[in-house]
C-alpha cells in the first residue's frame, strides 16, 4: 500500500484533549493511507472511543509501569512489526522504551509531549527522551522551548505541532 504502519500507545485512562488529539490524528493518518493501531488499557475511555470512531485498538495492560505491561507490549511489537511507535504518556513511553531496547528490530519511538509540566532532570529521564526516543513532538512552541532550555534536549530532535482545529466542524 505504500503507507506506514504506525502504532500509538496511551496509558492514560482519562478523557480530554490529549486523547481526542490521538484519535483525530489516527483518523487523519488512516485517511492518508497509513495503517494505524492504538494500544491502551482495556478500561481506558479512549478504548471505547476508538471503537466508536473506527480506529483499530488493542487492549494491553499498560496502565501502570511494571514488568507485566512491558512484557505485553514487547510481545505485541514482536508479533506485529511497525514502522514507528508514537508514545503519548509517561507510563507508556517508559514501557515502550524498555520493550524496544530489548527487541532486535524495534521501531523508532516518537514521544508526543502534550502537557506543560516540567520534565525531571534526572539521568533516567534524559535517557528516555534523548537516547531511547528518536524524536519528540510537542503540542506547542513553548513546550518545545522548555525542553531545549530547561532540560538541554537537542533542538533538532524536537518539533512543535500545535493541536489543530477541524474547520469542517467549527
Amino acid at each position: 500500500s505504500g503507507g506506514m504502519r504506525i502504532v500509538h500507545t496511551e496509558a492514560s485512562c482519562g478523557w480530554g484533549g490529549q486523547e481526542m488529539r490521538i484519535l483525530g490524528e489516527a483518523r487523519g493518518l488512516m485517511a492518508r493511507g497509513h495503517t494505524v493501531q492504538l494500544l491502551c488499557p482495556e478500561e481506558a475511555r479512549i478504548h471505547t472511543e476508538a471503537l466508536r470512531r473506527g480506529v483499530p485498538v488493542t487492549a494491553l495492560p499498560i496502565g501502570r509501569k511494571g514488568l507485566r505491561g512491558a512484557c505485553a507490549l514487547r510481545r505485541w511489537l514482536a508479533a506485529h512489526p511497525v514502522d514507528v511507535l508514537n508514545a503519548h504518556s509517561s507510563t507508556d513511553a517508559w514501557l515502550a522504551a524498555l520493550s524496544c531496547a530489548t527487541l532486535p528490530a524495534a521501531p523508532p519511538i516518537v514521544r508526543t509531549r502534550h502537557i506543560s509540566a516540567p520534565v525531571p532532570g534526572n539521568a533516567a529521564t534524559r535517557w528516555l527522551y534523548v537516547r531511547a526516543t528518536r524524536h519528540i513532538v510537542t503540542t506547542g512552541e513553548l513546550l518545545r522551548r522548555r525542553l531545549i532550555e530547561d532540560n538541554g534536549f537537542p533542538a533538532q530532535a524536537i518539533t512543535s505541532v500545535p493541536t489543530g482545529i477541524d474547520t469542517a466542524r467549527f
